[in-house]
């Protein structure tokens, strides 16, 4: 045996355990990527074969047919419900005041349904019937699927009229949908069942938007959307619940996906008909016009949903008209400051005074800490005190101030910021959690909170003009830029952190600093990645929307919290990249989808009472609930690029001239033992 061979078989006997351990963690990563995203992987590949485009346009122009049938369906439900009758009114007459009748034989099959508001069983929140030739007929035969709760003429002008025309060939579809349900889109796939037994069954495709999921258990109940994998069992159990078919004949019937074109009223009795397609509607233009009603709108919700003793709605389920009585103290402060910027706005005297006993309502759960009197933290009922909940709640006291000079207890404002500093540490950071009482310590780090007390630094040195505080900031600012998630002089991570990118705009009209403004367009661009902003590829209702998952459609209830950040970066990139419009485009965009699911009288026609989730962001355009930090996230950020956009909007970081400036209280400043 040679020697090279006798040196390489050694090298091979050293290096096996080596390239034998190599090959095992190989394998492991390659079992946790499959484990982890297989179920992505498996779900695209099959999607590729089955996937079927979206009608185009998008949103459709009225046609004369569904003018014409929603008119005159309206008429005779109408005559039906009151004392008129209807003498004198038949298909013909119908035909000779709506010529577009005529268009509706042989251009569909064309469905008819009926909303209306009020308590109602699970699932009847709508009836609807296939339109035959004869229309009288149709439309009797709506009437007489009716609950009596809604045969009169009080409830048929309280509800809406929706037509839907099915277009193209039915196509086949695995059972269930396929892995995942991914051969059916939520919203745009209506299910047909058929037996020989029963006429066809239509479960229309908005229908997978509109109804919801709910599960008792003895511990809680929770809500959620429909699942996509779940349309086909749903399709089946409303056959049962609306058509009396028995669960066997369900499982034996066939079945075939269709599409349609929809039309509603956009008003209760009437109103301009309107398209919708995936449940929704389109809201046209954004302008400065359109994001003051939205504020308004929201700011109106706020209002509404703020009791006697300043406690909020914390979460509402608009499909079932009820509340979940979990509350959450944070979100209470930031949902409060976001109402006092829509006072800003529109200076409504009853915002106001629902806003000043929100705040009442903090201060309550306020606690003084013992060991450095004067300083303030809050919690709720003895959970965790979060550093977040000081920073919003100095962000709230701020606002106040600036909106209704000489409202805030300036006394309390210092001690919030005072535990801020304490919270702060040598190197910038700040600690996430305070220690009070027993309560068990925690090295848990919020990815948000530091940014949201550096907010409210911010805010209060534009309130006061003392630096003391914006050297806080600045301080803790830097540590975030160059020291969070940095390891061996590489970052490894960029946060979409939507409070620190908030601050860091702000903050640079006073202290300019070229790396924290790189790194709030590097936060932007973190977060626009995240999000379908691309309009030749994302559908119509989602651009702007986060990249969701397999089941549900996209978060809106996120979109508000990083339009906050893109209408920042938006602001910032006005000041510093004049011509640039990267960031204003990406505002734009969210700012469309945050719009599209913010429920207004218009697409709100499926609801049991759509006058109290009027204003209200749900948190996806198949689920919605409406929790308090869901409108105010959403109010903040249309609040930040209504500022861009109109130089007579209220500036959403006000520096406050000297002379408008409240008379601040002796400071009591670094009176703790350790000098901090």
């Amino acid at each position: 045996m040679s020697r090279f061979t006798t040196r390489y078989l050694t090298l091979t006997v050293r290096l096996a355990p080596t390239v034998f351990g190599f090959l095992i963690a190989l394998g492991g990563l390659a079992l946790g990527i499959w484990s982890n995203h297989g179920s992505l992987l498996q779900a695209v590949m099959e999607r590729r074969d089955v996937a079927v485009p979206a009608l185009e346009p998008f949103y459709p122009e009225l046609e004369p047919a569904a003018e014409a049938l929603v008119r005159s369906s309206r008429l005779v439900l109408e005559r039906l419900a009151s004392d008129g009758g209807l003498d004198g009114v038949t298909t013909a007459t119908l035909k000779q005041s709506h010529p577009g009748l005529s268009q509706v034989s042989g251009s569909g099959p064309w469905f008819l349904s009926f909303y209306a508001p009020g308590a109602r069983p699970r699932y009847e929140w709508v009836q609807s019937v296939q339109v035959e030739s004869d229309l009288m007929t149709s439309v009797r035969g709506l009437w007489d699927e009716l609950p009596a709760a809604r045969r009169s003429i009080e409830a048929i002008q309280a509800g809406r009229l929706k037509v839907d025309r099915v277009l193209g060939e039915e196509r086949s579809f695995p059972h269930g949908g396929g892995f995942a349900g991914v051969a059916l889109d939520k919203g745009l796939d209506g299910i047909v069942l058929r037996h020989p037994l029963y006429a066809p069954f239509y479960a229309l495709p908005s229908w997978s938007v509109e109804a919801e999921v709910r599960n008792n258990t003895k511990k809680k109940t929770t809500w959620n959307s429909l699942r996509r994998s779940g349309m086909h069992g749903r399709a089946r159990r409303l056959a049962r619940e609306m058509a009396g078919w028995k669960s066997s004949h369900t499982q034996d019937a066939s079945f075939a996906a269709f599409r349609t074109r929809s039309w509603i009223e956009s008003s209760p009795g009437g109103g301009e008909i309107v398209a919708t397609t995936r449940g929704n509607l389109e809201v046209g233009p954004i302008t400065p016009e359109l994001l003051r009603e939205r504020i308004n709108l929201a700011g109106d919700y706020l209002k509404r949903e703020t009791d006697g003793e300043g406690r909020l709605t914390y979460d509402y389920r608009a499909v079932w008209d009820e509340e979940n009585r979990d509350y959450n103290i944070l979100r209470h402060a930031g949902t409060t400051y976001s109402m006092l910027q829509a006072y800003r706005l529109n200076g409504d005297p009853e915002l106001l005074e629902a806003s000043k006993r929100a705040v009442d309502f903090f201060m309550d759960r306020m606690r003084e800490d013992e060991d450095h009197p004067g300083e303030w933290f809050v919690v709720w009922k003895r959970r965790r005190a979060k550093l977040g909940g000081v920073g919003l709640g100095l962000c709230m006291m701020v606002e106040l101030e600036k909106a209704a000079p000489g409202s805030a207890d300036l006394k309390r404002m210092e001690g919030m910021a005072r535990h801020i500093e304490r919270m702060q540490n040598p190197d910038g950071s700040f600690e996430s959690f305070f220690q009070y009482d027993d309560r068990k310590p925690t090295d848990r780090k919020s990815i948000y909170y530091a940014g949201e007390a550096i907010l409210g630094l911010v805010r209060l040195h534009q309130l006061t003009g003392d630096t003391h505080w914006l050297d806080i900031a600045v301080r803790g600012a830097d540590y975030l830029v160059h020291k969070r998630w940095v390891s061996l002089g590489l970052r490894i991570y960029i946060p979409p952190d939507a409070w620190l990118i908030q601050a860091l705009e702000e903050m640079d009209r006073v202290a300019h600093d070229d790396d924290r403004v790189k790194y709030a367009f590097a936060i932007g661009s973190t977060i626009a990645r995240h999000k379908l902003m691309d309009p030749e590829t994302a559908p119509p209702d989602f651009l702007g929307a986060g990249i969701s998952g397999l089941q549900r459609l996209p978060n809106a209830a996120g979109a508000g919290g990083l339009g906050e950040a893109l209408s920042a970066a938006a602001r910032l990139e006005a000041r510093r990249l004049p011509g640039e419009t990267t960031y204003r485009s990406f505002a734009f965009n969210n700012a469309g989808f945050q719009l599209r699911n913010q429920f207004t009288e218009a697409n709100s026609w499926y609801l049991p009472n759509p006058a109290r989730a009027l204003g209200g962001f749900r948190r996806n355009p198949d689920h919605a609930e409406i929790r308090n930090d869901h409108v105010q996230h959403n109010l903040s950020g249309l609040f930040g690029l209504l500022d861009l956009l109109d130089p007579e909007a209220p500036d959403i970081g006000w520096l406050v001239p000297e002379e408008k400036r409240p008379s601040w209280p002796p400071s009591e400043r670094g009176v703790g033992e350790d000098g901090r």
